[in-house]
């Protein structure tokens, strides 16, 4: 897996230190990096000086082609879609990397995110068998049947009892929604997706509802 080395100050003691991080990885052939990247410990850093911990965000790639999904994760301030031109193929003669690249276009999920939190969401959904764009609709109409207006955030998460939407309030995650297959098999059926758009989330289905309205 790819290194480079980025410089960050410790929000204890003040220093600054050098710290390498990782560009991405492929959990196909390194897997011991998933837990890493779920419990967002691959963010963290200790200080050699005083031992805090600090976490710091950089630009990662998480890919899962046994899934067949890319989430990654970017700068706030990016505006630039990181996947523009990932599948660009210049050997249009080698037919064997044209067919594998043609496959990917149609049939890989490709996502970014702002957030080490939405990265290990997209990570559950897709790991389901989820399609993200469905479940960010699904918790429109949560949100929107909300009469208290308390909801500030639904997070999806396996549970032992099945998949729920995790509700986040001022209080913290205070209660849960079971998933409903039947809406989520409604929504997907009747919904046409554009598939080149990358950035799934709260502000894209607010504009897809708006949009059909």
């Amino acid at each position: 897996m790819a290194k480079h080395m980025i410089r960050f100050r410790c929000e204890q003691c003040g220093k600054n230190h050098d710290a390498a991080v990782y560009d991405g990885v492929d959990v196909s052939k390194e897997p011991q990096f998933r837990a890493k990247v779920m419990d967002a410990s691959i963010f963290d850093f200790v200080c050699p000086d005083c031992g805090a911990v600090s976490g710091i965000l950089y630009p990662f790639l998480y890919h899962d082609p046994v899934n067949r999904f890319m989430v990654q994760l970017v700068d706030s301030t990016i505006t630039e879609d990181p996947f523009t031109g990932i599948f660009d193929t210049e050997d249009e003669t080698d037919q064997a990397i044209k067919g594998v690249v043609e496959d990917m276009k149609e049939r890989y999920f490709l996502r970014t995110v702002r957030t080490p939190n939405e990265l290990m969401e997209k990570i559950a959904i897709f790991e389901a068998g989820y399609d993200d764009r469905v479940i960010e609709l699904m918790k429109q109409g949560i949100i929107a049947a909300d009469s208290a207006g308390t909801i500030l955030h639904l997070y999806y998460a396996p549970t032992d009892q099945g998949p729920v939407l995790l509700c986040e309030e001022e209080a913290g995650f205070t209660r849960s929604f079971p998933l409903d297959e039947t809406v989520y098999k409604t929504i997907q059926s009747a919904m046409q997706f554009d598939a080149s758009e990358t950035r799934i989330d709260e502000t894209w289905a607010r504009a897809v509802l708006k949009q059909g309205s």
